[in-house]
């Protein structure tokens, strides 16, 4: 009987200790947005702004479950240098471009113009 209170006691304090150190962590299980990726979250774009060197490849994720695009320029200025495909993007698809010039790049989603972002090459 003895062994079985200190194997519940020892149970309990496991149990414990994963809480307290679950409860230390921002979010253990989140995962962590690589160097030249793009969220596409409700709050918007994240990073808002992200510099990269010429030759970088960039990855917008869409991590919402509203379908949202990337699209070059700003809103009622639509440029050609890139474009999401497929249009929309999906929850959890993604778009990829590569940036070979060095500037600015401003984009925003279509769908939701007030979801604005910027891609700096150096």
């Amino acid at each position: 009987m003895r062994r079985f209170k200190n194997v519940r006691l020892l149970a309990l304090l496991l149990l414990a200790a994963l809480l307290l150190i679950r409860c230390g962590t921002e979010n253990p299980f989140q995962p962590t947005r690589g160097d030249n990726e793009v969220w596409i979250q409700a709050a918007g774009f994240d990073p808002k702004e992200l510099t990269v060197t010429a030759g970088t490849t960039v990855t917008w994720t869409n991590k919402d479950a509203t379908d949202h695009d990337v699209t070059s320029g700003t809103p009622g200025n639509f440029t050609t240098a890139f474009q999401s495909s497929p249009l929309p993007l999906h929850q959890g698809e993604t778009h990829s471009a590569t940036f070979s010039k060095s500037g600015r790049f401003p984009y925003y989603c279509q769908k939701h113009t007030s979801k604005v972002g910027t891609i700096v090459v150096q």
